[in-house]
């Protein structure tokens, strides 16, 4: 990390000399990839709604630019706050990643920096160790990340980077045993019509009720709202309203779609009509192949999919609708959301790249009628959608999903290692006395605090001693549960009631991805479930769900166990991905060995500007 005071150009040059010199004396040094990205406030209105709301974007894009590295890279992003018109702080996390020996390049505000505020910058510098695949980056400041949000990929090799021209040239592209003639990116996301720092209100005040959810789901950034389903409106001719985002591919060719879950609020169901989807990769881990008609995704979940595209027909536009559902939440799974659509198309190599269709997906109704369906549309659809399940189904496939490899001996003995410590983490949505909502950490309080725990510990401001821990492993003088490095680290993270139901939640490891080796009813006991292993073949994952179910006598209503291995000495962030969540305070703070930071540092910062690999 480097921060600037208004000297951008100064501190950019400074550290590329220091950069070309150091290439000089290490001549086999990681590939530098340099990203430079801009957070400005700008009006959007991306679903076609008759009202645009201020907004954050990166280098004036949304979703935000892709970012493609390999692995084993030497990464460095800029980050520019220039939302001096909206006058916010901001920060950036790179979802997924697991930032080994570069703690301070994680981008959680109080936990690994202070926020940006605007008109500063600062520099994210971290190497992509022993990891390849699909993931993201985002906003880690209140509801920013709605639009502060795009896509990450690393390639295993340098062979595996496609380029501008691999399809022309009938190019093979190729991950571990898998071959396909090119990829996309499918981004889901979700809008509301309401400024971000409004929502940020309503949660965090006197006011919250429950939430309400989004107004649309968007794909690639866009959809039609459904009041504009009307055809009388000519929504074509407008120009704020991009239409409904499409994925052009070639016929009798097989594609890699990655998923990127990048809604805050939602779990959502994605089917694409008429193909079904062969599953490769979860969460940055390739899995042995597994065929599905549709997809469960959280907030935070990325997957990557096989599609064979069939021929092109005569006398039909060749598209086909791509469908979301909501699940777990509110209206009847087997429905259709009311505007989460975009379309896959096929087109001849010589066609024009098609960026939007404008063409209804679903007949010409009302919002209001649509958004009092509940059930499985039985009114005749202008395309023919995918059907999802009427039922939500606890664990999707996840008991049933392999990882591609056999474990290694050190995995087995991972999976097969009594724990050297369990953490309970037992979070509880609460009405506060002065009408504010709040969700407690084991009946804790959520922390805020006046300086990042990173620097509180760095500059010897706090102890790191774990000799007066409370009983739940939890240290009170710096609020965060401490594990040392080396050790087999169970985290149980238990569901309870709130309200009248008991919500699905997706929890986000920092620092760490993490197997699900065990799930439950009701409330977890450790003397009575601690020897449950009902995950055969469990995957490396940094997002998993804890799925609701009835809520027992204490108000416990379904858990999950996830196993790390502790090989990271840092703070770590573990949070639910629900974002009105996180804010309200679902989120922990794993400290792991911080007295080795300075040793596993995989840089070494020797004054503000320099920074440079450590020998």
């Amino acid at each position: 990390m480097i921060r600037f005071h208004g000297l951008r150009q100064a501190g950019v040059f400074i550290w590329t000399l220091i950069y070309v010199i150091n290439q000089h004396i290490h001549v086999s040094a990681p590939t530098l990839r340099r990203f430079e990205l801009d957070i400005t406030s700008t009006f959007l209105n991306p679903d076609c709604q008759n009202s645009s709301y201020p907004v954050l974007l990166v280098n004036n894009q949304f979703p935000a630019p892709t970012l493609r590295v390999v692995k084993g890279d030497d990464v460095e992003v800029i980050i520019h706050n220039s939302a001096t018109t909206l006058n916010v702080s901001t920060s950036v996390h790179f979802h997924g990643i697991r930032q080994y020996g570069t703690v301070e390049s994680d981008g959680v505000p109080e936990v690994t920096q202070a926020a940006i505020p605007p008109g500063e910058t600062f520099i994210h510098r971290f190497r992509v160790v022993d990891q390849s695949g699909t993931y993201f980056y985002h906003a880690h400041v209140s509801f920013q990340d709605d639009t502060v949000q795009g896509a990450l990929i690393v390639y295993d090799d340098e062979k595996s980077f496609p380029n501008d021209s691999h399809e022309e040239n009938h190019q093979t592209l190729h991950d571990g045993p898998y071959q396909y003639d090119g990829e996309r990116i499918l981004q889901l996301s979700e809008w509301w019509h309401q400024e971000f720092l409004d929502r940020e209100a309503y949660y965090m005040g006197k006011d919250f009720i429950f939430d309400k959810g989004a107004n649309s789901i968007l794909i690639n950034g866009r959809t039609v709202h459904h009041d504009n389903y009307n055809s009388s409106l000519d929504i074509s001719t407008r120009g704020d309203c991009p239409g409904y985002s499409v994925l052009d591919v070639q016929p009798n060719k097989t594609y890699r779609i990655r998923v990127i879950g990048s809604q805050s609020f939602r779990t959502l169901g994605l089917a694409i009509g008429q193909h079904k989807m062969t599953i490769i990769e979860s969460d940055g881990q390739l899995t042995k192949p597994y065929e599905v008609d549709w997809l469960e995704i959280g907030p935070g979940q990325r997957f990557s999919v096989l599609i064979h595209t069939g021929d092109m027909k005569k006398d039909t536009d060749n598209l086909f609708p791509i469908s979301t559902s909501y699940r777990w939440r509110h209206r009847s799974p087997g429905g259709h959301s009311e505007n989460g659509f975009a379309y896959l198309r096929y087109s001849a190599i010589d066609q024009p790249e098609l960026q939007t269709v404008f063409k209804p997906v679903l007949p010409e109704r009302t919002g209001i009628e649509i958004a009092q369906e509940h059930e499985y549309p039985s009114y005749t659809l202008v395309n023919e959608l995918p059907a999802f399940p009427r039922k939500n189904l606890p664990d999707w496939f996840w008991r049933d999903i392999a990882p591609m490899n056999d474990y290694n001996e050190v995995e087995l003995k991972l999976l097969n290692a009594l724990p050297d410590r369990v953490i309970k983490l037992r979070s509880t949505s609460v009405k506060l006395e002065n009408n504010e909502t709040r969700y407690l950490m084991n009946g804790r309080m959520p922390v805020v605090r006046e300086q990042h725990i990173l620097a509180d510990l760095m500059q010897g401001r706090m102890s790191v001693s774990m000799a007066h821990l409370d009983e739940d492993g939890y240290a009170p003088d710096r609020h965060t549960f401490p594990i040392k490095k080396g050790e087999v680290v169970d985290i149980v993270l238990q569901n309870t009631q709130s309200g009248r139901n008991c919500l699905i939640h997706p929890w986000h490891t920092h620092g760490h991805s993490h197997y699900m080796i065990a799930s439950g009813l009701g409330e977890y006991i450790h003397t009575t479930h601690g020897d449950i292993r009902n995950y055969p073949t469990p995957i490396l994952r940094d997002v998993s769900m804890v799925y609701p179910s009835e809520p027992d006598e204490s108000g416990g209503c379904g858990w999950s166990k996830i196993r790390i291995y502790a090989d990271n000495p840092g703070l770590w962030a573990l949070h639910c991905h629900i974002t009105s969540h996180m804010v309200q305070g679902k989120m922990a703070v794993i400290e792991e060995s911080p007295e080795l930071i300075n040793s596993h540092k995989l840089y070494k910062y020797d004054t503000e500007w320099a920074i440079h690999p450590s020998n």
